[in-house]
């Protein structure tokens, strides 16, 4: 059974190029928005939401980021 990359990688980004992609890019997502609306929440000002929702969001891009890079390459036997 040949294993399909999940992402293709154009330059620095990677893009779905599978089901299971597809939905790794949703939950990213869906858990980015979640933190966004988690963070503000508990904020008391715009500047303090930015500031914490930026190092949250670079965390889920940088596992994305690991997943797509992971993925991408076919394995040869």
């Amino acid at each position: 059974m040949e294993l399909f990359p999940w992402f293709k990688r154009i330059g620095p980004v990677f893009l779905p190029a599978t089901i299971p992609g597809w939905l790794i890019l949703a939950a990213s997502i869906a858990y980015t928005v979640y933190l966004f609306v988690d963070i503000d929440r508990r904020s008391h000002s715009v500047s303090d939401t930015l500031i914490n929702f930026a190092f949250n969001a670079f965390i889920v891009l940088v596992i994305y980021s690991l997943v797509g890079f992971v993925t991408s390459f076919r394995k040869s036997h």
